[in-house]
């Protein structure tokens, strides 16, 4: 799982570097390298899309149907209900 958060990270963290990189005032010979550099990488790289919608599905899953407790101990009947999930 940590594996998943770190790929999320350096996509978000690259989505933020051209983001800053495209807002700042520079020529346009170079906001049009940029951006065609942008999607040559993106092009292949169009996969970690699904991936990402799949690893929040998954989060949003995982966390619904966790085990909840009514105390500080679990009884039987909560992990028989966790379980059929």
């Amino acid at each position: 799982m940590a594996l998943q958060w770190l790929i999320l990270a350096y996509v978000v963290a690259a989505e933020a570097v051209v983001a800053l990189l495209l807002t700042l005032p520079s020529p346009k010979l170079v906001k049009s390298r940029i951006v065609s550099l942008t999607s040559l990488i993106l092009q292949p790289a169009i996969g970690i899309v699904p991936f990402a919608a799949f690893q929040l599905l998954d989060i949003y899953w995982k966390n619904e149907h966790r085990l909840m407790c009514t105390s500080d101990v679990c009884t039987a009947a909560e992990r028989d209900r966790y379980e059929k999930f």
